[in-house]
């Protein structure tokens, strides 16, 4: 993983979701991004041309922000990539979400190195189609960011300086292979420190130590200093709530688990499931740590964060104003040489950018609904969707959320809801569903099905990559996650 910053990763984000549907996106991305000044305009040796994007984009897919272009021709955000162009999720927490969920069998690189391979076989072990076998096979089940913590955390509380180094990390931790196996590990740290003797460890993989150290660095958990990672004042100041987290990552039910022997169709699996992390998998940066400064560096829309959920203009309505459904998202059919990238960067209006999650929700409901023989239309001073099938009437509110506002943004779709089933009720004589879909899976307590359910009786959907999953029993809910 190389060098990165907030602002590079925002600027290939968001020159990525603005020319996705361009056939020609490589060239309107490179041009935006020189335009932007986060990037200069390197010609490549190769081919004499600026190639921005390609010099710097691998970050992405690695960070599961979007889905690699070799499966998906054209750039495709995840959720978590959305989230972060939209402002609902920092940059530390960015990282210190993927550095949590990250494990092996890893999914995402699947080649299996010359060297590995020269191993196996001097070890007498058959080799796999690819990495991804070798690790299931050998029972490999372990993330390497939480199994690095835990001991951090562990040499903290037994008094000890919260610090690895890469060698010791290397003999004492690599050997881990399940991350409910810590204890060994630190066992085996202590018996590394004792002897003092560290030479032995094999250079070659200092290397791979280093990118997760450097990894870590990136979250709100770890700094990182030469060969060192230690454990952050952020967290030594609340290691309860690590430590909480940390058992939760650890669970096996936590862990994505590849379903196919097909290379493209496990992968676009690994970017549905690490580009959708659940509300309880994301890390969230203490409030009080959320200065002027912490927000200038970790949002580079900062400015714009308490515009979310504010209205342009306060619109005054009797009467909910239906049309037809259509997306809010441009298509291009083909190419257009013409398209003036300078125009469209200072044309956008802000607003609407700040809610691309919910943009593309929105549109994947609707297309879901069409398909299956609903009629969908919006009001946009009020309703999401409107879909009737048969006479029946359902309004959906999608509402994307994050670890920060789940609570709040569920009430506010809930108020919501029954307004508009009351108003629709006054338009029509006839009360219609109402379903709150949320853009990311949480767990909700026991009593919130019968609450939904039969209290206020509303309908729970959540988005997933490449589903949606029935939260509450209703046949309409029922029947857009049976679709899925």
């Amino acid at each position: 993983m190389g060098r990165v910053n907030s602002r590079e990763v925002f600027a290939l984000l968001e020159a990525a979701y603005r020319f996705r549907q361009y056939p020609n996106y490589r060239v309107l991305v490179n041009q935006a991004l020189v335009s932007g000044g986060v990037f200069t305009a390197n010609i490549r040796a190769d081919s004499g041309q600026v190639d921005t994007w390609r010099d710097y984009q691998q970050i992405l897919p690695d960070l599961g922000l979007i889905y690699s272009t070799r499966y998906i021709r054209q750039p495709q955000l995840t959720s978590i990539g959305l989230m972060y162009i939209d402002g609902t999720i920092g940059y530390s927490e960015l990282f210190s979400t993927q550095v949590l969920a990250y494990q092996y069998p890893n999914g995402h690189k699947t080649d299996l190195s010359p060297a590995v391979k020269g191993e196996l076989s001097q070890a007498g072990i058959t080799i796999p189609p690819n990495r991804t076998e070798l690790d299931v096979d050998s029972g490999i089940l372990i993330k390497p960011g939480v199994l690095i913590l835990q001991i951090l955390l562990e040499l903290y509380r037994q008094g000890y300086s919260p610090t690895l180094d890469n060698r010791e990390c290397l003999l004492a931790l690599v050997p881990t292979i399940r991350n409910r196996d810590w204890q060994e590990a630190y066992t085996r740290l202590l018996q590394v420190r004792e002897r003092g003797d560290t030479f032995g460890a094999d250079q070659r993989r200092l290397r791979d130590i280093q990118e997760w150290f450097q990894f870590l660095g990136q979250s709100d958990f770890a700094s990182k200093q030469g060969n060192r990672i230690s454990l952050s004042p952020t967290v030594l100041a609340d290691i309860d709530q690590l430590q909480a987290i940390l058992d939760f990552h650890s669970d096996p039910a936590t862990f994505w688990i590849p379903q196919s022997s097909i290379e493209r169709e496990n992968a676009l699996s690994w970017y549905g499931f690490f580009g959708s992390p659940s509300i309880e998998s994301q890390w969230v940066t203490p409030d009080d740590l959320r200065s002027q400064e912490y927000l200038s560096e970790n949002y580079p829309d900062h400015e714009l964060l308490d515009e979310i959920d504010s209205p342009m203009v306060a619109v005054e309505v009797s009467e909910i104003n239906l049309r037809p459904f259509s997306p809010n998202i441009p298509e291009v059919a083909e190419s257009n040489p013409n398209v003036n990238v300078e125009n469209i960067l200072q044309g956008r209006t802000r607003l609407r950018d700040k809610t691309r999650q919910h943009q593309e929700l929105v549109a994947r409901l609707a297309a879901r609904l069409t398909e299956l023989s609903y009629n969908v239309s919006d009001d946009p001073n009020s309703v999401d969707l409107l879909a009737e099938k048969n006479g029946l009437e359902t309004i959906f509110e999608v509402k994307t959320i994050n670890p920060r506002n789940f609570q709040p943004r569920i009430r506010l779709g809930v108020g919501q809801l029954s307004e508009y089933r009351y108003r629709r009720q006054l338009q029509t004589q006839i009360r219609p569903h109402s379903i709150l879909v949320l853009g990311n899976t949480l767990q909700l307590p026991t009593w919130a099905d019968g609450y939904f359910s039969t209290d206020i009786n509303i309908g729970l959907l959540c988005a997933r990559a490449d589903a949606f999953v029935a939260l509450t029993r209703g046949a309409t809910e029922l029947e857009v996650q049976n679709a899925s």
